[in-house]
């Protein structure tokens, strides 16, 4: 005989809801305790950690044009490593300036620099308070930070008007940037931005916690760069591959929780602006990106690769080198 259930009751009811909020509060706290860092500077966690990333990033670098300059540039933040691609040929031209995502530095940009710097000066840089030959030396406490050194940055190196392109958190950067120093962007380029036109995916936040936790298996952690990167598994004899592994692993990066791009900062742009969304990213809702950017920003052309992961500089480089290369043609200042 089958027996009914007895109706829950309101008691019944909190006391359900209250076993969810406790066990929410001890999760939190246990993420806490095994998180917590009173470091406020961006730091390496073991010297032979240090030592493995950088021969990986002189080994990712090698598949780059060799650049014409390498520069250490201060910052009231801290000494920002930039390289600069440029030639008699087009030195007349606006140049580029590619902000990196997290812990990839500018090998990241192996297959977009080459065909870009062929056309314009190119001016890659790795950014402060994350993995790369960046030293930071002062805390970062918000987007203004964020985007003060890198104006700090462009007038040590006298650029007064850039083409602006940014991938993932760096996509995050250059909008950041272009948000709070519109005269210096002439146009600007945001390929799989994040937390730009659309809030991050819950699930992206959850799978990205081991990250964090040092104590669980490697494994667990290359796990979420295979979700990134459409589920491709960590190539590790490819030099980029493990040396965005080793930045993750070996460097505690100390910078703020990134906001949210408004609408009406979106609204306030006046630049030319190119947005490349991937149908298949892990991070947002890239077709609900494309519809924002359309509705919000006044001189925009937008793209989404329906096919195509985060790892959308990668995988679709020559058609994404072309586009951009139009568009930046296209919007060149007079």
């Amino acid at each position: 005989m089958i027996q009914r259930r007895k109706p829950e009751t309101a008691n019944t009811r909190s006391r359900a809801t209250w076993r969810i909020i406790v066990m929410t509060l001890v999760v939190f706290v246990l993420l806490y305790i095994a998180t917590y860092d009173p470091n406020t500077i961006g730091y390496w966690r073991s010297a032979e950690g240090q030592k493995a990333y950088e021969e990986a990033y002189t080994e990712a670098m090698a598949a780059l044009p060799p650049p014409s300059q390498t520069y250490n540039i201060p910052t009231t933040y801290g000494t920002v490593r930039v390289y600069e691609w440029s030639n008699q040929q087009n030195r007349s031209k606006t140049p580029v300036v590619f902000l990196p995502g997290r812990s990839s530095g500018v090998p990241m940009w192996e297959a977009n620099l080459g065909a870009i710097a062929a056309t314009r000066p190119v001016y890659a840089m790795d950014a402060l308070g994350d993995a790369g030959m960046s030293q930071q030396t002062a805390v970062l406490k918000d987007g203004a930070d964020q985007a003060a050194w890198v104006n700090q940055v462009l007038t040590a190196l006298s650029l007064k008007s850039v083409h602006l392109i940014g991938h993932s958190f760096g996509g995050w950067a250059a909008a950041n940037y272009a948000s709070r120093y519109e005269d210096r962007v002439a146009t600007l380029t945001l390929i799989e931005p994040v937390l730009t036109f659309a809030p991050l995916n819950g699930d992206v936040i959850i799978k990205s916690i081991p990250m964090s936790l040092r104590f669980l298996p490697r494994a667990w952690r290359e796990g979420f760069l295979q979700d990134v990167g459409g589920g491709t598994e960590t190539n590790l004899d490819d030099p980029m591959g493990y040396m965005i592994a080793y930045g993750f692993e070996y460097y505690a990066a100390k910078l703020p929780a990134p906001e949210q791009i408004s609408n009406q900062q979106l609204q306030s742009w006046n630049m030319p602006v190119f947005v490349a969304m991937a149908g298949k990213s892990v991070f947002h809702d890239s077709a609900k990106a494309v519809v924002t950017a359309n509705e919000n920003v006044k001189h925009v052309q937008t793209k989404l690769w329906l096919d195509a992961t985060h790892s959308l500089p990668m995988e679709v480089a020559p058609e994404l080198n072309k586009e951009i290369i139009t568009f930046m043609d296209a919007n060149e200042p007079r």
